[in-house]
Formats: C-alpha cells, sequence, structure tokens
C-alpha cells in the first residue's frame, strides 16, 4: 500500500513539467521561426502589401460586385483568411521540414521530447503568429482605409477558429510527408497561389468565370474568407460553409498521423 502511495506521489509532477516543457519548445520554436527572414516575408509582407494595394484600387464605394459592401473592406477583412492559409501551405510545412532535414527533430526526441509536444507545439506557435500576422494585417488596412467594425464579431471569430484548425492540420501534414525544406516551399507555393487567387484573395466571386467558380467553391480558403466576410458584414456573395473546411483538416490530420508514423514522430 505504502509503495503504490508513494508511486502515485511521484507521477503528480509530470503534468506539470510537460505543461513547462509544451511552453519551452513552444517559445524556442518561435524564436527560431523569427529569425527565418522569409517567414516575416510570407506572413505579414506579402499580406500587408497586396492588401493595401487592392483595396485601393476599386474605390470605397459599395460595389454590387463585391457583395454589396466596399472593396477595401472587402479585401481587408478577407486577408485574414488569407494570412491563415501562408502559415498553413508556406511556413509551417517549410519549418517542420527544415526541422527534419537538419536533424532538429531526431535531437529533440533524444533529449525525451515527446511526438505529442513537438506537434502541440507548432500548434501554439501557428496560433500566436495567425494572431499576430493577421492583426498586423487588420490593423494596417484599418488605419489606411477605416476598415468598418464587424456586425458579428463572434461569427467572425468562429470562422477564423475554423481557418486555424484547418491550415495548421494542412501545415503540419505537409511538414510531415515531405522530404525537404525545399520540396515543402516548392508544394506549398503551387497550392498557395491559386488558393490565394481564387480563395477570396483575389478577383471578388462575381467576376469569376464558371470553372472558375466551381474551382473556388472547392477551396477550404474560400468558406473560411467568406465566413469572416458574413460574419464581419451581414452578407457575402463568397460561399461559406463552415463543415467544409473541417472536413479538409480532417483528412489532412490523417494524413499528419501517417506521415508521423514514418518519420517516427508519432510515437511518444
Amino acid at each position: 500500500m505504502t509503495a503504490t502511495t508513494l508511486s502515485l506521489t511521484a507521477r503528480r509532477p509530470a503534468a506539470p513539467r510537460r505543461r513547462t516543457s509544451l511552453v519551452r519548445l513552444a517559445l524556442l520554436e518561435l524564436r527560431l521561426l523569427v529569425r527565418e527572414p522569409m517567414v516575416m516575408v510570407s506572413l505579414i509582407g506579402f499580406p500587408l502589401a497586396t492588401v493595401l494595394v487592392l483595396a485601393g484600387v476599386f474605390g470605397q464605394a459599395p460595389d454590387p460586385d463585391f457583395g454589396g459592401v466596399r472593396p477595401d473592406d472587402h479585401y481587408i477583412a478577407g486577408y485574414i483568411g488569407v494570412v491563415l492559409a501562408a502559415l498553413g501551405l508556406l511556413t509551417l510545412p517549410v519549418h517542420l521540414a527544415n526541422h527534419r532535414e537538419r536533424g532538429v527533430l531526431r535531437r529533440y526526441r533524444a533529449a525525451g521530447v515527446s511526438g505529442r509536444t513537438i506537434v502541440a507545439s507548432n500548434v501554439i506557435l501557428g496560433v500566436v503568429l495567425s494572431i499576430v500576422s493577421a492583426s498586423v494585417v487588420v490593423i494596417a488596412g484599418a488605419a489606411v482605409y477605416r476598415l468598418q467594425a464587424p456586425e458579428d464579431p463572434l461569427t467572425v471569430m468562429v470562422a477564423i477558429a475554423v481557418g486555424l484548425v484547418c491550415f495548421i492540420s494542412i501545415g503540419v501534414a505537409l511538414g510531415s510527408v515531405m522530404p525537404t525544406s525545399r520540396a515543402a516551399n516548392a508544394v506549398g507555393n503551387l497550392i498557395f497561389v491559386p488558393a490565394f487567387l481564387l480563395g477570396g484573395g483575389g478577383p471578388p466571386t462575381a467576376v469569376m468565370t464558371g470553372p472558375m467558380q466551381t474551382i473556388s467553391e472547392a477551396l477550404p480558403l474560400t468558406h473560411v474568407i467568406g465566413g469572416i466576410r458574413q460574419g464581419w458584414f451581414g452578407e457575402t456573395d463568397d460561399p461559406h460553409q463552415l463543415w467544409w473546411p473541417l472536413v479538409v483538416a480532417a483528412v489532412s490530420i490523417t494524413v499528419a498521423l501517417r506521415g508521423a508514423r514514418r518519420s517516427g514522430l508519432a510515437s511518444t
């Protein structure tokens, strides 16, 4: 009885230690990622520069081609979703593939860091980077173009949360199956560019051709951005079925788990 009690008592501090290890690892990953110059370019520089240009091109009067809202508002709100896509398709996959390529993941495992902790730290990393990047885009856009306040902040937050789940899952999946950081970057860009142009970051749905609209409706980014715009303006012409990005997230998680097992990341 005494031995059992001592054993249970000895195990209790393990949970706080795991939480501390997770936080420390997430902070370390954040420092490593911020040191990479292309991260700031792909995650903040590109969306910020593009939205500031596009938001000023089409004027500030409500336009039926933009769902009846001002084009500048249309683009600024939508680029929150573009930031999430850039995180999941460009930043996280290259970061994870680069870690595996350089043996960082192997050193983590040798130091006793579990695969779950490594994945969880990258999820935290993705959430933090997304919040910071999206905030920069919205604050800068609002300062220049006077972005209107959201009509339904809760719907906006739900759409952003769905986008985070979707694109962080995609990022971990790509990072777990891409053999090198160059391959991850190439595949990520190959997916990101058409997703960006047809998923809400490019021309509005109303001016797209029929085939372009069909492709757009199949993209999870379209529905994430549509959900954000629906909550922000109370109306949108964009598809906004948020269950679809969650389906894509579930498929991505399955791919990520299989890739992690092959690389040894999934073991605890």
